[in-house]
């Protein structure tokens, strides 16, 4: 009896699937014939299309979630948590079998909502980046008593806190990004927070005792509230309350120099200064070390979505080099027609895009494993060598846009913010190639240590050269080369960078040759292209 049932349903189905076929011919002006059997197949295939173009969102069930990290250690294995039914986004493999996401482990939904607002913090540190390197311009080549050497030392005084501050945010949104109301009310308060520190930076080279109070006490305030909204949260992850007080009880001395800075004046703040900023990365140092198992003898540890994290570093250069590129566009600096800047600006342009290329190209293996995904203290040794490298990109863009502009003035008498006396330029354009030089062989031993922390892969004669020492060699002949060049007292700038860009050039193509598959060839052979057409043809 259930069978006749299932039939008649079955065929009462069919007959409506025929009237909605005859009724859509009708329509179209074309006369159907009436079909036997129903096509599932292509059925399948236009849901599968259809299905292919939606996308969700996680907002839509509550205002106010149960904090929850988005992954943690458990007996040292990494225990993901997903969404809020649990759920945790399929691996997304390339053909190598390496995991291409930049989540390891969350929904789609849920990356791709952190991401975008990854992408709205960035846009708030580049205005912070712009007025860092701003302050060293300033201290380093203002028309009255300038000085490199206090440049450097406050710029470096600023930078390691103000990276602080980044990094914050991105821990925070790395472990607990769930954007709720709470959530969201706090990341528009850091920002908040974020801007008006940007803003007094600006100011810091015009009087640096008043300004500071304002810029250190709007740090702590930073930091005082990623520490509060993590005890917030240790009422309900119960294995981050020791931790959390751990960090509490060890950051107190770095706050109590911080505001001993506050109160000290002239020289006298260096002091608390640099302690209180040694004092907070070496607690950092702490707490990526086997001594924070001592500290906290839990099962429960915090866990990293690396996948986030080495997508968020690769930003954050994106970000201190595009400030470099910004400065060639920003207010005309290169004057109006042909000139000589024209030139100049060829040539940093140049250096800026082969610095690009040899960061993402690391040492050029084919197949390996990222440093940030090897286990030990590779992970910390990895951040370690970002962060010189992202505050000297940021001092060799204000060498060159100091060359830039002051080549402006010159060629084209006309009077900029600038007033150096005649006499003095020589010593500044040479100061400027100074900063210039040493700031790039700081960047091109950074990428080489960044390149040397990954574990290659490659089996022995799949590329045309497979050591990689050799491959990079290259890189500690520019760095010589490099330093060496400014020895020349009255040297050209335009000289300079043209030896800095040129060099570059050829250090890119020897490792971008000499990193290609054994047996390649310079120009891809049009049989190699039909086939692939073919082939294509065959699928459809």
């Amino acid at each position: 009896m259930q069978d006749q049932q299932k039939a008649s349903s079955l065929a009462e189905h069919s007959q409506s699937l025929d009237e909605l076929q005859g009724r859509a011919g009708g329509e179209s002006g074309h006369k159907l014939e009436k079909q036997g059997s129903f096509d599932s197949r292509r059925s399948l295939d236009a849901h599968s299309r259809q299905t292919q173009h939606v996308e969700t969102r996680v907002i839509h069930r509550y205002v106010v979630r149960r904090p929850r990290p988005l992954q943690y250690l458990y007996r040292s294995k990494v225990i993901t948590v997903g969404n809020e039914h649990g759920i945790l986004a399929p691996s997304t493999t390339n053909e190598t079998g390496l995991q291409s996401s930049t989540s390891s482990h969350l929904p789609e939904d849920v990356a791709r909502g952190r991401e975008r607002l990854d992408l709205f913090v960035d846009l708030i540190w580049v205005g912070i980046i712009s007025n860092l390197s701003e302050v060293f311009s300033t201290l380093g080549f203002k028309p009255e008593d300038p000085s490199t050497g206090k440049a450097t030392l406050v710029f470096v005084l600023l930078f390691l806190p103000s990276w602080r501050i980044w990094n914050s945010m991105r821990e925070f949104l790395n472990n607990y990004y769930m954007d709720d109301m709470v959530q969201k009310t706090f990341k528009l308060w850091i920002l908040v927070l974020s801007v008006f520190y940007g803003n007094q930076l600006a100011y810091l080279a015009e009087d640096i005792d008043k300004v500071k109070t304002w810029v250190i006490s709007t740090y702590l305030i930073i930091l005082g509230s990623f520490l509060l909204i993590e005890l917030v949260y240790s009422i309900f992850i119960k294995w981050l309350r020791r931790l959390i007080f751990i960090q509490s009880v060890l950051r107190l001395p770095g706050v109590g120099l911080w505001i001993a800075a506050i109160y000290l004046h002239d020289v006298y703040a260096v002091g608390p200064v640099v302690a209180a900023v040694a004092w907070e990365y070496i607690c950092s140092m702490i707490f990526s070390s086997r001594l924070a198992d001592r500290l906290t003898p839990s099962e429960y540890k915090k866990a990293l979505d690396v996948d986030h994290f080495q997508s968020r570093m690769a930003n954050f250069f994106i970000i201190t080099l595009g400030e470099g590129v910004l400065q060639l566009v920003k207010d005309g600096p290169l004057g109006r027609g042909l000139n000589g800047t024209t030139g100049i600006m060829v040539w940093i342009l140049l250096v800026y895009y082969e610095l690009s290329f040899l960061y993402f190209n690391r040492d050029g293996s084919k197949r390996f494993i990222p440093a940030i995904k090897q286990e030990g203290k590779k992970t910390l040794i990895w951040v370690s060598f970002h962060i010189p490298l992202f505050a000297s990109i940021l001092t060799f863009a204000s060498g060159v846009i100091f060359i830039v502009r002051h080549e402006t003035s010159e060629q084209l008498d006309v009077s900029g913010e600038q007033q150096i006396p005649d006499g003095e330029i020589p010593h500044y354009m040479y100061n400027a190639v100074w900063t210039s030089a040493v700031s790039l062989a700081i960047i091109i031993f950074s990428m080489t240590g960044l390149a040397l922390l990954d574990k290659s892969l490659d089996e022995p004669g799949s590329l045309r050269i497979n050591n990689r020492y050799i491959r990079l060699g290259g890189r500690l002949v520019y760095i010589v080369v490099i330093l060496c060049v400014p020895a020349t007292r009255n040297i050209d700038a335009l000289l300079f960078l043209g030896i800095a860009g040129l060099m570059l050039v050829v250090v890119t193509s020897w490792e971008w040759a000499v990193c290609m598959d054994r047996g390649s060839a310079f120009v891809e052979p049009e049989g190699l292209s039909l086939m692939m057409n073919k082939e294509l043809k065959g699928k459809k």
